[in-house]
């Protein structure tokens, strides 16, 4: 293996970047880029300006309609104070137009910037608009003249595309200018970043503006060209001006928070990574989670788990990859589902965590609530609460009896025969009745319902690459490892199970691991 570079693992024990001052530096001696997370306020300005416009243009086409069709217009002012009557009418045409356009998407990241894929969107925005508009006439029995609801539509459609036609020309403009804009990370070959910025420079419609810059190398064994790929930090010498303002990253786990705190809204890989590359396959689901787009040259596409979109731009073929699950309305629903689970669970089992309590304390005088140090999402640790199952500090002969039983002190680690354990602890461990207090633990937003289980330091430290995605989730009460035979399963089937979450979460997987803990519980495979 080639050895001017020195190798480093991908992960090394966080994703949480505290200082990125600390870990950024420049490629020249100058600072000027502020650190901290904003959102990118054109794009709320722009999308309000589209929102406001589509209004009028819709409102227009009534008036155009209505021009052509006098005695239509005059039956609806004469119930104009009734809910069929004009101003009804036109609050029900202005609502259906807007709630279309974005079921088709045209108010998507890039849909405003581009052409032949906005203009489909639109004429599937008004087909749907003739559908909901005919359906709701119907419905509500309006007596509204046939004519509007078939004349609106395409009307609406050729004023929409004027519209956004001058409007895409002004964004256009205003990104030759240097505005409006998605500050993007290139990572990469330095060639490889050279030459997407080339690439970008010279068209700039696809409106990515490098800001930061994360300079890699690829490396194989030297004697087997189909070993798996391994990626190294190199230099970056900057050539330009505009290169000695951008921002140098190392590539390590810290990257996608450092990206998030320089405010970029892009990762765009240009070349290099590879389809085997477990720190592609890493880094894709890191920056993700983290509500980055991961965007890819063409030499760069195949993502596993993720939906590919190619972006129509001849000069710098772009992908765009995207997992649904980390969208910001997903991660809502999963916290709100929490919220109430566990607001719902803490009030139900109440009476049993006051009676566990009692005999928990009861039985030796120590405290019923057991507290530890668990790692959480990025890596950051939390408080876990347990109803205490071992005598007082057990925990602090982890190690020694691990050595008695000639087994690693790991991941996995967990005595069958454990002798700490109390009397009433196996009782509450076999039922998971300890685990209840993390309901609590849910409320407060360490932890989700489902989830990997949270670990200890120790066991983060063991982590390699690809398995330490799982901090990108949430952990949780219970999850995968929970569902399949819990401390049964060996650590290679552990690891398989977790990735396998963190890659293909969703609201609906999360309720049926649900219905199959409570099975899980009952017959109590591999908890002890």
């Amino acid at each position: 293996m080639d050895s001017q570079y020195n190798e480093t693992s991908f992960f090394d024990g966080t994703y949480f970047a505290p200082d990125a001052q600390g870990i950024l530096h420049r490629t020249g001696e100058n600072i000027h880029q502020p650190l901290g997370y904003t959102v990118p306020k054109w794009r709320y300005v722009y999308n309000a300006a589209l929102i406001a416009l589509d209004t009028v243009m819709v409102l227009f086409a009534c008036c155009i309609v209505f021009l052509f069709n006098h005695p239509g217009y005059e039956t609806l002012l004469r119930h104009h104070g009734e809910p069929d009557g004009i101003i009804g009418f036109l609050l029900i045409v202005c609502v259906a137009n807007l709630v279309c356009l974005y079921l088709s998407k045209s108010y998507e990241r890039h849909t405003m910037g581009e052409g032949y894929e906005l203009y489909t969107k639109l004429i599937n925005a008004q087909l749907l608009n003739f559908v909901v508009l005919c359906t709701v006439t119907y419905i509500f029995k309006m007596g509204t003249p046939r004519a509007f609801t078939f004349a609106i539509p395409p009307v609406a459609l050729v004023l929409l595309v004027i519209e956004r036609y001058l409007m895409r020309l002004s964004l256009h403009r205003n990104r030759r200018n240097g505005e409006y804009n998605y500050p993007t990370v290139i990572v990469g070959s330095p060639e490889g970043i050279r030459h997407t910025i080339a690439d970008l420079e010279s068209n700039n419609s696809l409106g990515y503006k490098p800001i930061a810059i994360c300079p890699v190398a690829s490396m194989r064994e030297e004697h087997d060209p189909d070993s798996p790929q391994h990626l190294v930090s190199v230099p970056f010498h900057a050539n330009t001006a505009a290169e000695h303002n951008l921002v140098v990253l190392p590539l390590n786990s810290h990257l996608p928070q450092a990206a998030k705190k320089l405010n970029a809204q892009t990762v765009l890989i240009s070349d290099v990574l590879t389809r085997d590359s477990e720190t592609m396959r890493t880094l894709s689901l890191a920056v993700e989670s983290m509500g980055i787009e991961l965007a890819l040259t063409t030499k760069v596409a195949d993502i596993g788990g993720a939906t590919l979109h190619m972006r129509g731009e001849t000069s710098l073929p772009v992908l765009t990859a995207s997992l649904p699950q980390y969208s910001l309305k997903t991660r809502i629903c999963k916290r709100f589902f929490d919220i109430i689970l566990s607001s719902a669970a803490i009030i139900v089992s109440s009476p049993i965590m006051a009676y566990v309590a009692f005999r928990v304390h009861h039985e030796d005088g120590g405290p019923a609530i057991y507290t530890q140090q668990r790692i959480g999402l990025y890596g950051k640790p939390f408080t876990l609460y347990k109803f205490r199952s071992m005598r007082v500090n057990a925990d602090k002969e982890d190690k020694k009896l691990a050595e008695q039983m000639g087994a690693d002190h790991g991941i996995l680690f967990k005595a069958k025969d454990d002798p700490r354990i109390t009397k009433f602890g196996h009782f509450i461990r076999k039922t998971s009745l300890d685990e209840f207090p993390q309901f609590f633990n849910v409320f407060k937003g360490d932890m989700s319902m489902v989830g990997p289980r949270p670990q200890q330091q120790y066991e983060v430290d063991e982590y390699n690459s690809l398995y330490s995605t799982r901090l990108l989730v949430k952990p949780g009460i219970t999850g995968p490892w929970q569902v399949s035979g819990r401390s049964d399963l060996s650590q290679e089937e552990s690891e398989r199970l977790d990735v396998s979450y963190v890659e293909n979460w969703s609201l609906t997987a999360d309720i049926a691991i649900m219905f199959k803990t409570v099975s899980a519980v009952l017959r109590g495979t591999g908890s002890y």
